[in-house]
C-alpha cells in the first residue's frame, strides 16, 4: 500500500534537485563576474526511518527517507589564492614602475631633436662659430638663442620631474584611501561571515566579496592574509597587522618636510612609518622618492657645473663694449638656471683682452669646455655625464618593462590555474543542469504515481458491503 512517507520522499527529491538547479543558475549568471567562485549543491541522504511495528513483517530493516542539500560548496583553494596574490603584488609593482619611468623617459625626449644633448651640442657649436668671427652680431644673436633654448631645456626637464613627482604624490594619497576603505569593508565582512558560519550556513557570496578585496589589497600594497577557524581573516602588510577580527587599523598621509613636503605614509594610531614591500604603492614610492630624485640630482649637478664652468671663463673676458666680470648664467640648479638678464649682444665676452673685437680666444675656451672632464671627480665630460645618466635611465626602463612582462606571464598562468578550480565552466554547468533536471523529472513522476495509487485506493476500491 502506498504511504505518505513515499510522497514525502519524492517531495524531498524535488526540493533538493530544484535547489541544485538554482545553484547552477547562480553559477551561469555569474560566469563573467570577476572574483566569483563556482558553487555546487552537495546532496546527501536524509536520516533513515525505522520500520513501524506493523511493517516489521516486511523485513529489510531501516528505510531511506530521501535526499537533501547538505551544503552549498564553494570551490576555492587558499594555496592558489596565496600564490596568486603574491605574484600579483610583484607584478603590480613592476607595472607601476614601468609606467612612471616610461612617462619620465618620454618627458625627457632624448631621442628627438629636442633632446638636452642636442641643445648642449648646439650651445658649444655657437661658441665655436663666434670664436671665428667674434664681432659678428648675427653669430652673437644665434648664441643668445641657442643659450636660451638650452636654459629652457634644463628648466622644462626639471619642472616635468617635479610635476611627475607631484602626480605620484596624488596617487599615493589615493592608494592609501583605497587601503583604508578596503580594510574597513573586510572587517565588516569578517563579522558577517563569522555570524553566518556560526549558524551552520555557507556565506559563499560574502567570501567572494572579501576575496576580491584581499586581491586588491595585495595588488596595492602586497597584503597577506590568513583565514581563521571561525571564517574571519587576518590581514597584514609588511608584517604589520591591518585587519584582525572586526577591527581595521588605518593609514594616513602627512607632509614630509625632509622630502620636499611630499606625503609620507604612516600608521594613524602609532605614527609609525609605513613601508610596502610590494604592490603599486611600493612602486610609486620607489619611483617618487628614489629614481626621479636621482635623475633630478643628476640634472642639477650638470646644470650647476655647466653654469660654473662657463661663468668662470666668461667673467674673465671682455665684450665688444669693454664689459668684463659678467656671468653668462645665473641660478644654482636646473630649475633656477637662467641667462643673465644683463647680457646683450655687445657685452658677450669673446676675447680675453680688452678692446680687441677681432679676438675670439675666450669664446674658443668656452667651446672647448665640452671636452673637459669636469664631472664625477674629473672623470667624464659634461655631455658624457648626461649621456651616461640617460643611458642608465633607459636601461632602468627596459629592465622594468621586461620584469613587468615576465611577472605578468607568471600572473596570467597562476590566474588560469586558479580559474580552473574556482571558475565557472558553462559546458560543465550545462551537463550538471541536465543531470539534475532528469532527477527532478523522475521525482515528479514518482510523486505522480503515488498520487494515482492513492486515488485508486480511495476512489477506486468501492464502498464496503456493495
Amino acid at each position: 500500500m502506498p504511504s505518505l512517507s513515499g510522497i514525502n520522499l519524492s517531495l524531498n527529491a524535488l526540493l533538493a534537485h530544484s535547489q541544485a538547479m538554482e545553484v547552477i543558475e547562480h553559477n551561469v549568471a555569474n560566469a563573467n563576474t570577476a572574483g566569483y567562485h563556482r558553487q555546487e549543491a552537495v546532496l546527501r541522504t536524509t536520516t533513515p526511518a525505522n520500520l513501524s511495528a506493523m511493517d516489521n513483517w516486511i523485513g529489510g530493516g531501516m528505510r531511506g527517507t530521501g535526499v537533501e542539500v547538505a551544503s552549498i560548496k564553494r570551490f576555492s583553494l587558499e594555496f592558489f589564492d596565496t600564490r596568486f596574490r603574491s605574484i600579483t603584488s610583484e607584478t603590480a609593482e613592476s607595472n607601476t614602475k614601468s609606467g612612471v619611468l616610461g612617462q619620465l623617459e618620454i618627458s625627457l625626449a632624448e631621442t628627438g631633436a629636442d633632446g638636452l644633448l642636442v641643445k648642449m651640442d648646439a650651445f658649444w657649436s655657437s661658441w665655436q662659430q663666434l670664436s671665428a668671427d667674434p664681432s659678428n652680431t648675427s653669430l652673437r644673436a644665434k648664441l643668445i638663442d641657442e643659450s636660451s633654448a638650452l636654459v629652457q631645456s634644463f628648466n622644462r626637464r626639471a619642472n616635468q620631474m617635479m610635476v611627475l613627482r607631484t602626480d605620484q604624490n596624488l596617487m599615493v594619497s589615493q592608494r592609501v584611501e583605497e587601503i583604508n576603505s578596503a580594510s574597513q569593508r573586510i572587517a565588516g565582512l569578517n563579522a558577517e561571515i563569522s555570524r553566518v558560519i556560526s549558524v551552520g550556513e555557507q556565506p559563499n557570496d560574502l567570501l567572494d566579496e572579501r576575496d576580491r578585496l584581499l586581491d586588491r589589497l595585495s595588488e596595492i600594497a602586497g597584503a597577506t592574509s590568513h583565514i581563521q577557524d571561525n571564517g574571519e581573516v587576518i590581514v597584514s602588510i609588511s608584517g604589520h597587522m591591518l585587519v584582525t577580527g572586526h577591527n581595521a587599523l588605518k593609514l594616513q598621509t602627512v607632509a614630509d618636510p625632509a622630502n620636499d613636503n611630499l606625503l609620507r605614509v604612516e600608521w594613524q594610531v602609532s605614527g609609525q612609518s609605513f613601508q610596502a614591500n610590494h604592490g603599486e604603492l611600493a612602486g610609486l614610492l620607489d619611483v617618487r622618492d628614489k629614481i626621479i630624485p636621482a635623475q633630478q640630482q643628476g640634472l642639477d649637478d650638470l646644470a650647476a657645473e655647466l653654469m660654473g664652468q662657463v661663468n668662470s671663463v666668461h667673467s674673465t673676458g671682455f665684450g665688444l663694449d669693454g664689459t668684463t666680470a659678467l656671468n653668462f648664467f645665473t641660478g644654482t640648479d636646473a630649475l633656477s638656471m637662467r641667462l643673465n638678464s644683463a647680457l646683450t649682444l655687445e657685452n658677450i665676452a669673446a676675447s680675453s683682452i680688452a678692446n680687441a673685437p677681432g679676438q675670439g680666444d675666450l669664446a674658443m675656451q668656452i667651446s672647448e669646455l665640452q671636452h673637459s672632464k669636469v664631472m664625477n671627480g674629473g672623470t667624464v665630460t659634461l655631455n658624457g655625464f648626461y649621456n651616461k645618466q640617460i643611458t642608465q635611465l633607459g636601461l632602468e626602463v627596459q629592465r622594468s618593462q621586461i620584469d613587468a612582462h615576465n611577472k605578468g606571464l607568471v600572473q596570467s598562468a597562476m590566474g588560469q590555474q586558479r580559474e580552473s578550480t574556482a571558475g565557472v565552466n558553462l559546458d560543465e554547468e550545462a551537463a550538471n543542469l541536465a543531470k539534475y533536471q532528469r532527477a527532478y523529472q523522475a521525482a515528479a513522476r514518482v510523486m505522480t504515481v503515488y498520487d494515482e495509487m492513492l486515488e485508486r485506493i480511495i476512489n477506486g476500491l468501492g464502498v464496503g458491503g456493495r
